[in-house]
């Protein structure tokens, strides 16, 4: 499977130019970044399919460098995999990771059929950190957070002693796991307010958990039902600095019979929680119908999506459109994550997606909560996921399936007929807040912005004949923070200022058209076209 990833961008004045495509053989000079030898696979196989020969570990350190010898993280074990996990197969991406080495999909114009003479790592080394490609939205690329903390690390001696401090907590909060010192290193490579914050939330929310009533807290699922959490974050994506262990063991003990791992961008977070689940289970730690699911948090060019039962990795920056295509394809589910955005309703309408979250926020909550009494989305559950990135906070809320088989071939099922439902009480609050007199009726007020901000998006769409549009105005933001709440003070202060854009007609700052694979985005502040698009085959 090959990742194709085309940007073109020219000024409204001038004609538009192709930048340099990514991925064409240069001249390289001797690597000094990261020592590979992967041997190269049968002409049958592809890179996404399980891996049974034994790979040799990396002998070099990871990311020395020669003008700063003491920038080294660590070296990889003699041994490919530890023998206590008890692997009999080695599966991608998960076990290139454990072994601190560089999966195809971070070069992905190395093709060892032309270029036999060199290995991955001599053809890609300088890619790995520095690829267009690669420059993701947020946290996704390992190479790149790992270089950029490092050389943080050495340039500030304060950051050392934090991070040196907050991983000795760490350390003595999660102790006697099997990933003990894994976990430790993803958790201090990560950002360091993720390492902070879990440790906090760690101790808060359990205390606050007790004095909460327990149809709050407490996962409840009936007869012929599987309570599900659809969405943790672990550390593998460092965006969370939670020990997947005890995320699992919590999950448990609140009842829940099932979650989904959906990393951003990252499969292997899921595939290590599989293998964590199997070793508590058989420790009699973890009940033996427990499912750990595979999925993936997706930011496309338009929003995010939620990929469950995946088998592979889904590349983002793809349009919506290609993201939900990909996902049914290889059988799994997508899930619009934020419906309440605008343009969100239009999207959960004309795409196929197989349900939606209800997520917290005075403006999403109300904006979704109208969707509910949509009969044409009546096919379309809304659910909850906690999207925790704490072990303290998974099953806060949760859903229910109806099926009492907890498979994953029954769960699918089940989600895909839409016999799902969101159930835990925790967000009653603030429904109750957006719904009811006077909040209720000037969020009513507010949203008519919205609701003519849809319908103007859903023109422009059967206009330009585009698969979907994303519209945005001067108004969006202001308003949103007004019906939010967050920052009404804020706006009340412009206002009397005379700087807030309320004060002026609403006119568009941005659109952007997309068409199968590419998107057509224009900026009028910048007056810039860009052409993007990505396409796997």
């Amino acid at each position: 499977m090959f990742l194709l990833s085309v940007l073109l961008v020219a000024s409204s004045s001038t004609r538009l130019h192709p930048s340099p495509i990514p991925g064409l053989p240069l001249p390289l000079d001797e690597p000094h970044s990261l020592s590979l030898s992967l041997p190269r696979p049968p002409a049958d196989s592809s890179w996404q399919q399980v891996i049974t020969t034994k790979l040799p570990a990396a002998r070099e350190p990871v990311f020395p460098d020669r003008r700063r010898a003491y920038r080294k993280l660590y070296v990889a074990p003699a041994q490919p995999l530890p023998s206590r996990l008890g692997v009999l197969e080695y599966q991608y991406p998960i076990d290139l990771g454990y072994q601190g080495r560089a999966a195809p999909e971070f070069c992905p114009g190395y093709l060892p059929e032309h270029y036999p003479e060199k290995t991955l790592d001599e053809f890609c080394y300088r890619s790995y950190t520095t690829l267009p490609w690669l420059q993701q939205y947020g946290w996704a690329n390992p190479y790149q957070i790992a270089a950029a903390e490092v050389q943080t690390w050495n340039d500030e001696r304060r950051v050392r002693w934090q991070r040196a401090a907050l991983a000795a907590v760490y350390a003595a909060r999660n102790p006697g796991t099997e990933q003990w010192a894994g976990d430790i290193v993803r958790a201090v490579l990560g950002r360091q307010r993720f390492l902070t914050s879990e440790l906090m939330i760690d101790v808060a929310i359990p205390e606050i958990a007790r004095i909460m009533p327990e149809h709050l807290t407490a996962g409840t699922a009936g007869p012929g039902e599987t309570a599900i959490d659809l969405r943790v974050a672990t550390s593998t994506s460092f965006d969370s600095a939670s020990c997947t262990q005890d995320m699992l063991l919590t999950a448990a003990q609140r009842g829940l019979q099932a979650v989904v791992v959906a990393d951003r961008n990252r499969l292997d977070g899921a595939q290590r929680a599989q293998r964590i689940a199997q070793r508590l289970q058989v420790q009699g730690r973890l009940p033996a119908e427990f499912q750990v699911i595979v999925g993936e948090h997706i930011e496309t060019l338009s929003g995010g999506v939620l990929g469950l039962f995946l088998n592979w990795r889904v590349p983002e920056q793809m349009t919506m459109k290609a993201t939900v295509d990909i996902i049914h394809k290889q059988g799994g589910l997508a899930l619009l994550v934020h419906p309440g955005v605008p343009g969100g309703p239009r999207q959960l309408r004309q795409m196929p997606f197989d349900g939606y979250l209800i997520q917290p926020g005075l403006f999403e909550m109300f904006r979704t909560l109208n969707l509910l009494y949509d009969p044409s989305l009546a096919h379309k559950p809304a659910l909850y996921a906690s999207n925790s990135l704490y072990a303290a906070g998974v099953g806060l809320p949760y859903s229910i399936i109806e099926t009492n088989d907890t498979s994953p071939e029954s769960l699918k099922k089940a989600l895909a007929a839409g016999r799902a439902y969101a159930a835990s009480s925790l967000y009653l609050p603030w429904m109750a807040m957006v719904s009811l007199k006077p909040l209720g009726q000037a969020e009513s007020i507010l949203n008519r912005f919205f609701v003519w901000h849809d319908g103007l998006g859903g023109i422009l769409c059967d206009v330009l004949h585009a698969d979907n549009v994303t519209l945005r105005t001067t108004w969006d933001r202001e308003l949103q923070g007004w019906m939010g709440l967050d920052r009404l003070p804020d706006g009340i202060r412009k206002i009397s200022d005379r700087t807030s854009p309320l004060l002026e007609w609403p006119h568009v700052t941005a659109l952007a058209a997309e068409y199968s694979y590419f998107q057509l985005h224009y900026d009028r502040r910048e007056k810039k076209v860009t052409l993007t698009g990505r396409y796997l085959w």
